[in-house]
């Protein structure tokens, strides 16, 4: 290919295996996958156009019926064909309300859908149909949201297809309160070829830089300004930090841009992102550490809460948490402190400082005593007893708890 555009799907969704039908990429979900009597769901598409031309996508659902032949349909839409217009190389989701009928029956059942694709013929290709290498992390098992998967990329296979049937449980009764959403789809466009030309052009700079931003981003320099940002920043999302807190923050996010830079593999994923955004600012990026602190702390973070979660799982055995629960709280806490938005304190100490404790002896600067920080650390937990002692925490509160008591047996204190 003479033009490769990012993967875009990752960003949204876990999608390894795709769908495609003449050079666009199809990922269909049901959500929730499962509807009442009575009920709405939504369905959606995905698309990831791999062409340089536009091209028109039709979908024609076809519903499970009462019987084999002349049934009565389940489940209805507001439209008998559903059409999408992707620019070229563009990126998209179609929102599509589903209504149960008065025919429908509790059990598993099948959508099909038949996709056609018009437009393509002349096209060449802009996006492969799979991908073999990309990010790889042992602590981070999920990209969503991170902007990993556009940069680095992320391994996936396509299935080409015309057909595609998705499975659907219609159970219980709707609640009669339920909201009734409108019949008609909805399109979003999620990315154009636009997006890639601001990429290209931060990548150009991170790379015509890099031994100088490399070089400029040591680690107690790098540990001291985050040790400052970290607390200004969570000052203003009304979390003003301790001492003990303040320290173990810095650790885990100067750990995190550690991680990345020491992996000539893993750079371009921490910094395209944040040059990315101070080109867009027209910030100055001669000094790497301000342009890490004021155009890539909410980056940085993002990376933080998701590779400290992998920082917990293997420190535990397996995940205290699910998938659903780590992509909001990575949401949550990095959007709250964008936005300037009160951020509930136990979201920082599960999993940022949790996480701190268990690569407090990794990052230190001279003359450090880590086994004073963690004191410190648990001093600071002491004193939020009346917010961290609430019922429903009980189990991040021991989880917290027993890795701090591990981390200072390590200290042997």
């Amino acid at each position: 290919m003479a033009i490769e555009y990012p993967d875009i799907v990752s960003e949204y969704m876990d999608a390894g295996e795709r769908y495609e039908c003449d050079g666009v990429q199809v990922v269909p979900s049901l959500e929730p996958p499962r509807v009442s009597i009575g009920g709405y769901t939504l369905l959606v598409f995905l698309f990831q156009s791999g062409v340089d031309v536009p091209v028109d996508v039709i979908v024609e659902p076809a519903f499970p019926t009462t019987g084999r032949r002349r049934g009565s349909p389940m489940l209805e839409i507001g439209e008998r064909e559903l059409g999408v217009r992707l620019e070229p190389a563009q990126v998209g989701t179609l929102y599509v309300p589903i209504k149960t009928t008065e025919a429908a029956r509790e059990g598993q059942h099948e959508i099909k859908l038949n996709i056609k694709v018009k437009g393509a013929t002349a096209a060449n290709r802009v996006r492969p149909q799979g991908a073999d290498g990309g990010f790889r992390s042992d602590l981070i098992d999920d990209v969503v949201g991170l902007d990993l998967g556009r940069v680095l990329g992320v391994p996936f296979t396509s299935t080409p297809t015309r057909k595609i049937r998705l499975p659907i449980t219609i159970q219980g009764q709707a609640d009669t309160t339920e909201e009734i959403p409108s019949k008609a789809a909805k399109f979003e466009s999620l990315w154009t070829v636009e997006e890639a030309e601001a990429q290209a052009r931060a990548f150009q700079e991170v790379d015509d830089y890099r031994v100088a931003i490399t070089t400029g981003m040591l680690l107690e320099p790098m540990y001291v300004g985050l040790l400052v940002e970290g607390q200004h920043r969570l000052a203003q999302s009304a979390v003003p930090l301790r001492v003990g807190e303040a320290i173990a923050l810095a650790k885990t996010l100067t750990y995190t841009a550690c991680h990345f830079l020491e992996d000539p593999r893993l750079q371009d994923g921490l910094l395209v992102p944040i040059w990315e955004l101070a080109q867009e600012y027209e910030l100055p990026t001669g000094d790497p550490l301000w342009v890490l602190r004021n155009a890539g702390f909410g980056h940085l973070m993002r990376l933080s809460v998701a590779l400290s979660f992998g920082l917990v799982a293997r420190a535990l055995g397996s995940h205290p948490w699910d998938l659903d629960e780590r992509r909001g709280l990575t949401r949550l806490i990095a959007g709250s402190l964008e936005a300037e938005e009160r951020l509930p304190v136990e979201f920082v100490y599960i999993p940022l400082l949790a996480a701190s404790t268990i690569i407090a002896h990794e990052v230190h600067v001279e003359g450090e005593d880590v086994g004073h920080s963690l004191r410190l650390l648990k001093k600071a937990r002491a004193a939020r007893s009346d917010v961290l002692g609430d019922p429903e925490l009980a189990e991040a509160r021991k989880t917290f708890d027993r890795l701090l008591e591990a981390a200072l047996k390590r200290q042997g204190g």
